[in-house]
């Protein structure tokens, strides 16, 4: 038995490709995974740059990646990769992704290079980890994934915008999630303030400080 975890970085359809950039306006650059077995270790992992078919990567986005041009020069394209990460997944049980979104852009992406790939059996294993963790927090509105890290009280490691990064610190999250009695100590106090028994003493922004920095909660 296995769990995968994954992540995408991508980048915008140049819009000079107008019909291409209506049906799916980014297109994927990385893939990031990492797949944990049954005592939760990492097992094995994968990384993989695409090169894109509709137009370069935007200064912006190399900045915010650390993928450039030259770097995906000689990258596979998106059907090859997303070949290989579907056989790589094969043996598991589920596939996490930090929110519904990077499913979405699969598809879209599919879609909008025309491509004969079934993506049903991937699909059927798709589970939005950012869902559940912000609902077993007992928070409405869903958090980034660093806003869920500082929640967690745990370090980010790695780079952030990184796929494979990513994809290890929505790992880590899902270990503390599976683990009770650690989750309760570090999401209890926030889970409290969150939907307190009595009148709290202190505010939400108390009990999290910057952790939810820009979500405009309400007050407990």
């Amino acid at each position: 038995m296995a769990w995968v975890f994954m992540d995408l970085e991508m980048k915008p359809v140049d819009k000079q490709f107008r019909r291409r950039w209506d049906l799916c306006r980014q297109e994927v650059i990385e893939f990031g995974a990492v797949k944990l077995g049954e005592d939760l270790r990492e097992v094995d992992s994968f990384q993989a740059l695409v090169k894109p078919a509709y137009g370069e990567i935007p200064p912006r986005y190399a900045r915010l990646t650390g993928i450039t041009n030259d770097m995906v020069a000689d990258a596979a394209g998106f059907e090859t990769v997303l070949k290989d990460f579907a056989a790589w997944c094969e043996d598991a049980e589920t596939v996490y992704a930090w929110s519904g979104s990077d499913l979405d852009q699969l598809r879209g992406e599919v879609r909008m290079k025309e491509l004969d790939f079934p993506l049903d059996r991937l699909a059927d294993k798709w589970a939005d980890f950012q869902k559940i963790f912000t609902q077993a927090v007992g928070l409405k509105r869903e958090l980034s994934l660093e806003q869920a890290v500082n929640i967690a009280d745990i370090s980010f490691e790695g780079h952030q915008h990184d796929a494979l990064w990513d994809a290890r610190n929505t790992a880590e999250l899902y270990r503390i999630y599976r683990d009770e009695g650690r989750f309760n100590a570090v999401i209890g106090p926030l889970r409290e303030a969150v939907n307190p028994k009595k009148q709290p003493s202190f505010t939400l922004a108390d009990a999290l400080g910057d952790a939810l920095k820009g979500l405009n909660l309400p007050e407990a």
